[in-house]
């Protein structure tokens, strides 16, 4: 009996998926949209952003084996050009998850054996519940001082405290630069992004200085 019930569960499945297959309105349906909704949000605070085609080399920033690309968008901005939107889908071990990845250009690449790696750690006023009541950076900024420099940055420390944690992380394949990385989703302010664009002019600066 349980494998009857098993193959038509199977044959149930199977027309769902030719359903689905015919209906490019179900399709869209049950496509995410939290790319176009980013693109949105981003316009609508004035910061000038497109969806991009798919298949971008950009798609594979962040990229692993349970993280997919919901493709990438084109930034008009002073120093981030580009956000890569990266997904877990549901699973019996987890629950679906979000990654925003902004790209930020550098010609001034760092060799690979040097690789930058830092992120915030908020602290709570209390440790169980509470607001957070401090931001700090950690990691290994390979001596560039960017540790120090973003915990003493009270816009960029705000939010991260607003919006959640941040990981900074420098590229060395087909991209050269860097990924300033939420992992959830976000809606930021302008003056938000206007921090985030200063995040990203320390990072080009730092490497200047080196």
């Amino acid at each position: 009996m349980e494998e009857v019930g098993y193959l038509a569960s199977e044959i149930f499945l199977d027309r769902e998926r030719a359903e689905l297959a015919k209906n490019p309105i179900m399709q869209e349906n049950l496509q995410d949209k939290t790319r176009d909704e980013l693109t949105d949000h981003l316009n609508a605070i004035g910061v000038s952003s497109v969806l991009a085609e798919r298949d971008r080399p950009e798609e594979k920033v962040g990229k692993s084996r349970s993280r997919r690309s919901l493709g990438i968008i084109d930034i008009d901005g002073a120093t981030i050009y580009w956000a890569n939107i990266m997904k877990e889908d549901l699973s019996k071990d987890s629950s679906e998850r979000w990654w925003i990845h902004f790209g930020v250009p550098d010609e001034h690449s760092i060799p690979k054996e040097q690789s930058v790696r830092i992120k915030t750690k908020r602290k709570k006023s209390f440790p169980a519940f509470g607001n957070v009541a401090k931001v700090k950076w950690e990691g290994q900024d390979q001596g560039l001082k960017l540790v120090r420099t973003l915990t003493a940055n009270n816009a960029i420390s705000q939010t991260a405290t607003d919006l959640g944690n941040i990981e900074v992380r420098s590229l060395h394949d087909k991209f050269h630069g860097w990924s300033i990385q939420f992992d959830r989703k976000i809606e930021p302010t302008i003056d938000h992004w206007e921090a985030l664009e200063e995040l990203a002019e320390i990072l080009q600066s730092s490497v200047r200085r080196s």
